[in-house]
Formats: C-alpha cells, sequence, structure tokens
C-alpha cells in the first residue's frame, strides 16, 4: 500500500506540475493563476504530509 501511494502521489504532483505549466504557456495570469497554484500547493503539499506521518507508523 506504501508504494502504491507513493506512486499515486508522484502522479498527482506530475501532473499539477504540467497543468501550471500549460495554463502559464496559455497565458493565463492573475488571481486565477495565483488561486490555482497556492490551492494546489496546499493540497499536494498536505497529502504529502499525510503520507509522510502515516509511513512513518508502519
Amino acid at each position: 500500500m506504501n508504494k502504491l501511494s507513493a506512486r499515486v502521489l508522484i502522479a498527482l504532483s506530475m501532473i499539477y506540475g504540467i497543468t501550471v505549466g500549460v495554463l502559464a504557456m496559455l497565458g493565463v495570469g492573475g488571481t486565477t493563476m495565483t488561486t490555482f497554484i497556492i490551492v494546489g500547493a496546499i493540497v499536494v503539499g498536505g497529502l504529502w504530509a499525510i503520507r509522510g506521518m502515516l509511513a512513518g507508523r508502519g
């Protein structure tokens, strides 16, 4: 299960990074881009933190 969750989080992180890159290339800016980056970073970072805490207990 640990390996699966790591793979899912890596894939999610890659999709998030690619999405940010595509939005930047398309010229999406201002509040929309800033909000997406902040919320996405909090979600992805939070999931990594939760996984890290739970992985240490196994």
